[in-house]
């Protein structure tokens, strides 16, 4: 009996399994592996696979139903719109499942809510492993997280969370929370909702065509827990030395 674990994947408007030779040959013919954790809609997910045909790009997220509508687009032929190289997956990140792990050349967080958005603002372990656990050594998370959430009336929901921003992300213990994690921060900054080609079409239209935003962008490198955190500590103590040192004269 074949016991490996399988996929839950969307075909159209239902979930199918997916068996792991499927996923296997997929990712062995693509030239690079984008996992878009979060994906709601997937419509993002759509038009980065549309782009990359040679690219495999996989959206993940537990409300496979919000993904449906992109899904029987996807399914069409690729002269009618379709994306054969889209594969869309009903699964929570911090329970991803085995035959997701160690595929992604590049993770992607755009917009987060719910209980992913609390994940990453907080440094959830459950979160920040799993989307660790998706990555290959070396690839790039890159977290997109529209600040207007915090603004007046800010949501019910989110009233608990700190504010994310580049100082923030520092003093909450959230780098070093994403190092021991196997992420070491690479970037941090506030941009422009207009600099992020892949937001969402959706989160788009809640902004409105004359609406500005500001996005935090945090950009962290997949590496070994210990490196990341061993890096941090060098870092400090270089700027503790550097602090020390007497100011030459000119």
């Amino acid at each position: 009996m074949n016991t490996a674990p399988r996929l839950k994947v969307l075909a159209g408007k239902k979930l199918v399994d997916l068996a792991p030779a499927e996923l296997q040959a997929a990712l062995s013919a693509a030239e690079h592996v984008l996992v878009d954790v979060g994906t709601g809609d997937a419509r993002t997910a759509y038009r980065q696979a549309v782009a990359h045909p040679e690219w495999v790009v996989i959206g993940v997220d537990p409300a496979w139903q919000r993904m449906t509508e992109t899904a029987v687009r996807a399914a069409r032929k690729p002269m009618k719109g379709g994306a054969p190289n889209l594969i869309l997956v009903n699964a929570a990140i911090e329970s991803v499942p085995a035959p997701l792990h160690g595929v992604a050349d590049q993770v992607t967080v755009l917009m987060p809510w719910g209980k992913l958005l609390r994940g990453v603002v907080l440094g959830e372990p459950d979160v920040l492993s799993g989307l660790r656990a998706v990555a290959k050594a070396g690839a790039p998370l890159e977290l997109s997280i529209g600040t207007s959430i915090w603004r007046d009336p800010v949501p019910l929901e989110i009233r608990d969370l700190p504010e994310l921003t580049p100082e923030t992300v520092e003093s909450t213990g959230l780098a070093d929370r994403l190092a021991a994690l196997g992420w070491a921060v690479a970037d941090v900054r506030l941009v422009p909702h207009t600099e992020l080609e892949t937001i969402s079409s959706s989160w788009a239209r809640r902004l409105g065509s004359g609406a500005t935003e500001t996005v935090l962008r945090l950009r962290a490198i997949a590496v070994d827990p210990g490196e990341a955190v061993r890096a941090e500590q060098r870092a400090a103590e270089a700027g503790e030395q550097a602090a020390g040192e007497p100011e030459r004269e000119a």
